[in-house]
């Protein structure tokens, strides 16, 4: 197709020209100037744009031609309702033949709605003139048009003669005309003109159709131009479910199996109402769901990049929706068999948020801190050995800009929203430093958690240590990067997120924190990051939110070694996914978020810290003359004891103690001198309770008094016995003091006792 400026010269050999070298459809403008243009479709950020101060209200009169029936009596008795205009409605038919008709008109005098209907022949000039001028009288003068009289009998192109597509132009063309011949411009304030996709995309057995619809775009921008007071707006609609000409020619299933998704009458009314609001860049816009990828239409697409999760793209609308698909295997992508979890390859949660950013980053264009929000994790994918998977990673933009992403899989049958989250530009809420310089903690990652506690190896086992580690909170120090190849050599290799091994790291490293679990991450409510650099130590400092008996709620930052955060977790949750055995096999620093967690099972109140270390450091903390810690924090209580080679401690702010026993054989009159008579009795008690080991029982109480001591207890202070726990606790009172103790499950026999005071 070639557009050519009235009688211009050199628009012969433009013609020729572009016959010459096109190569399958092609459409080419110019102007008088010679200037050649090709149309391309760009996305209107219609939701952005001012909000008009001339939009309709009740002292307008908007004239609506083909306004019984189908999409235009749906947009009129709308916009009657939202806006309180009133109605001329133009239509050939007469309520009293055409059922459908009387059953609209029936509807708006239900719904209050000023209005009239008028039968008219929009082709006919003298019968639109006659109906403005009725209209008019009746109603007031006419301030706005909404023109969507029309004609279609599809039928090929070998078919259609000169009588069928001058049939198919009356209404749309010829009628537009009269009725801008009819109205006085100087009032029109609002012309609306409801086109076609198919002047855009053609149709097979619409030519006349397209060529009706385009035309009429030709008469809008012209008005436009000559009447620059009027907003205009022509839109080219695709298909509508439930109304319109699809419904009613019987179209609609055949043009979704072609890959052309309808606007749902409730979706084409609102986007109606919000496109009158505003004052657009724009005379014509296209309002379309999918329509699949048409010869005859280009969009202004720029080139997507290189990128692993970009390996074949199905479906790709510029600024609205992208769908990408990668196969994946053992041989393309190795760090699958660094993350074997019971004996499976899982995709890791930290490459499905890289996939993910990669699709959506070319519809929002994120340049800076790339934002996640509403995280989930909600079914695995897994590669098994020998075989590939396909992912299809979708994104779609909402009208606020934001990235709606799912991650599905073809062993799911593309049914499942296995990953999803919302992506956006986001941005850093700063942060403070996230360790303080002290010592790394007793603890060899190497050692004494992967292969146990963590699953994680090869490029995601970047652990180096601790330098805080409790119940709730930990600050943990993760080692740069030994390799950067996460894929296949000859597929890009380029991490849009940064160093996924060192995010993956800062996750897994809260599982000593919860050492007595296994955990794996479900979602997440917000994200904030920026590339994380792979060639330097990086610091993750978590704070426990809350907790449930399944799960646990987590804020993480990152930071670089000078304390800068870079990335940010906000409402992590992890998820137990089975129960590790545990005292054990623990090192000695993974005692203290365990016994803890224990003591705050028995007591909800314990807002305490524990630590556990090898009782072989150099001691420094100031005591007092009865040897007990001199607490370091105003207003804070702290205790400490020491047992088999460990050094115990707690510290909180209110009154707190602790104590530590192995368990011993002795004789019952030597236990009866040591705990007296009540406490004695209270062994017996609890030995008749338990597993009937009364050197345990007894060591039980022991600890319990000692705790009691600690805590500044009268001499002889009574204990009772609240609760004796199916995992081995024992729960004490004495007046408003309660001491839980624990054993340990495997030799040595040892007994953990803790004391608070509400």
């Amino acid at each position: 197709m070639v557009a050519l400026p009235d009688g211009h010269p050199q628009g012969p050999k433009w013609v020729v020209h572009e016959t010459t070298a096109a190569d399958g459809y092609a459409e080419a403008h110019y102007d008088a100037a010679g200037i050649r243009r090709v149309p391309v479709l760009d996305l209107v950020q219609w939701q952005h744009a001012p909000v008009s101060n001339n939009a309709l209200g009740p002292d307008d009169v908007l004239l609506v031609t083909g306004g019984g029936k189908g999409i235009a009596a749906e947009c009129a008795l709308d916009l009657a309702r939202t806006t309180g205009v009133r109605l001329a409605l133009v239509g050939r038919s007469h309520p009293e033949t055409d059922r459908d008709l009387k059953a609209n008109l029936e509807r708006l005098s239900a719904l209050g709605v000023t209005f009239r209907y008028l039968s008219a022949d929009a082709s006919d000039p003298e019968s639109i003139r006659a109906v403005v001028n009725e209209a008019e009288a009746a109603l007031g003068s006419i301030t706005a048009a909404l023109h969507a009289a029309a004609s279609n009998v599809p039928q090929l192109i070998g078919a259609l003669d000169a009588e069928a597509f001058t049939r198919t132009l009356l209404p749309k063309v010829t009628g537009l005309e009269n009725v801008l011949a009819a109205v006085n411009p100087d009032r029109l304030r609002l012309l609306v003109t409801f086109g076609s996709l198919i002047a855009r995309t053609g149709l097979r057995g619409e030519a006349d159709y397209g060529v009706a619809n385009e035309w009429l775009r030709g008469i809008v921008e012209r008005w436009k131009d000559q009447h620059p007071a009027c907003r205009c707006l022509q839109l080219d609609w695709s298909v509508w479910s439930g109304a319109g000409m699809g419904e009613r020619l019987g179209r609609l299933d055949l043009l979704m199996q072609q890959g052309i998704t309808p606007i749902p009458i409730e979706e084409g009314l609102r986007i109606l109402r919000e496109l009158l609001k505003r004052n657009l860049p724009v005379t014509s816009l296209v309002v379309a769901g999918r329509f699949g990828d048409p010869p005859t239409l280009s969009f202004d697409r720029k080139e997507l990049p290189f990128l692993r999760f970009l390996e074949k793209i199905r479906v790709h609308t510029p600024g609205v929706e992208l769908i990408a698909e990668a196969e994946l295997s053992l041989e393309s992508d190795p760090y699958l068999n660094d993350h074997i979890f019971d004996g499976e390859r899982l995709l890791p949660g930290v490459m499905g948020l890289e996939a993910m950013a990669q699709v959506a980053r070319p519809l929002h264009h994120c340049r800076g801190s790339e934002c996640f929000e509403d995280v989930v994790f909600r079914q695995p994918i897994v590669i098994p050995e020998g075989r590939s998977v396909k992912i299809r990673i979708a994104a779609l933009v909402d009208e606020g800009g934001s990235c709606r992403v799912v991650i599905r899989s073809d062993e799911t049958g593309f049914q499942v929203d296995h990953f999803e989250a919302t992506c956006r530009v986001g941005q850093l809420d700063g942060g403070s430093r996230t360790h303080d310089g002290a010592g790394i903690a007793p603890l060899d990652p190497a050692r004494d958690l992967y292969g146990k506690i963590l699953f994680q190896s090869g490029r995601f086992q970047r652990l180096r240590g601790y330098h805080c580690l409790r119940a709730k909170e930990c600050v943990a120090e993760i080692a740069p990067a030994n390799s950067s190849e996460w894929f296949w050599r000859y597929l890009p290799g380029d991490l849009v997120l940064g160093d996924a091994g060192a995010r993956d790291t800062a996750i897994h490293a809260i599982q000593a924190c919860i050492p007595q679990a296994l955990l794996l991450p479900i979602g997440v409510e917000r994200i904030v990051t920026s590339p994380l650099p792979d060639s330097c130590a990086l610091f993750a400092h978590a704070r426990e939110r809350e907790a449930t008996v399944d799960t646990f709620v987590y804020d993480v930052d990152i930071a670089a070694a000078d304390g800068r955060v870079v990335e940010q977790w906000r409402g992590l949750q992890l998820r137990r996914m089975r129960d590790v055995d545990v005292t054990g096999a623990f090192a000695a620093p993974l005692l203290g978020p365990y016994l803890e967690r224990r003591v705050a099972q028995l007591i909800p109140e314990w807002n305490a810290s524990v630590v556990v270390e090898p009782d072989r450091r150099l001691r420094t903390e100031m005591q007092r003359p009865d040897g007990k810690p001199e607490a370091a924090r105003e207003g804070w209580h702290v205790s400490a004891a020491h047992c088999g080679g460990l050094r115990l401690a707690v510290a909180g702010p209110a009154q707190v103690s602790c104590d530590a026993e192995d368990v011993a054989a002795r004789a019952r009159e030597l236990w009866r001198d040591l705990l007296g008579v009540d406490g004695f009795a209270l062994a017996e008690l609890i030995a008749a309770q338990k597993t009937g080991n009364f050197d345990l029982a007894a060591t039980h109480v022991w600890t319990a008094s000692e705790c009691l001591t600690k805590a500044g207890a009268p001499p002889g202070s009574p204990l009772t016995l609240v609760q004796c726990s199916d995992n081995g606790g024992v729960l004490m009172a004495s007046a408003a003091r309660r001491i839980a103790s624990f054993e340990s499950p495997k030799a040595p026999i040892r007994v953990f006792a803790f004391l608070f005071c509400r």
